[in-house]
């Protein structure tokens, strides 16, 4: 894995959790650890109504974790269904913010969104092939 794509829908609230990471002494260091480039759609040549089978794959082929909040099953290219139709055991998953409203809005919330998304990060490896993940 050779980073983390912030879906559109959540790339200003991401960009904060990012930079919550970097303010904080028992994350910095995971965070640095962990090495992990930090994207946007614009960064790898994503238009922002690129659809959910294109972001996916190029996430796939890129080795990059997508981050969302609001990606749905509606449709035959939807996230949902471009997960079940194309994933394979190294398959990295995508990870999908429960209440992204509530990110950076609410400190609890946003706590617990960093800490189980650092545990995801650092075991992702055990993950390849799951589809999609939960934080919290």
């Amino acid at each position: 894995m050779k980073g983390i794509l912030a879906d559109i829908n959540i790339a200003g609230q991401f960009r904060d959790l990012v930079e919550t990471f970097y303010s904080s002494e028992d994350w910095a260091d995971i965070w640095d650890e962990l090495g992990l480039a930090y994207f946007v759609f614009a960064n790898i040549g994503l238009d922002q109504r690129s659809p959910d089978d294109l972001v996916w794959q190029t996430c796939q082929d890129n080795e990059l974790i997508l981050i969302t909040g609001n990606r749905n099953k509606d449709g035959p290219t939807s996230l949902e269904a471009t997960i079940r139709e194309r994933l394979t055991p190294e398959s990295l998953p995508v990870i999908t913010v429960s209440n992204p409203k509530s990110l950076g809005l609410d400190a609890e919330y946003t706590a617990r969104v960093g800490i189980k998304l650092l545990d995801y990060l650092l075991e992702i490896e055990n993950y390849r092939g799951t589809g999609r993940l939960y934080v919290p």
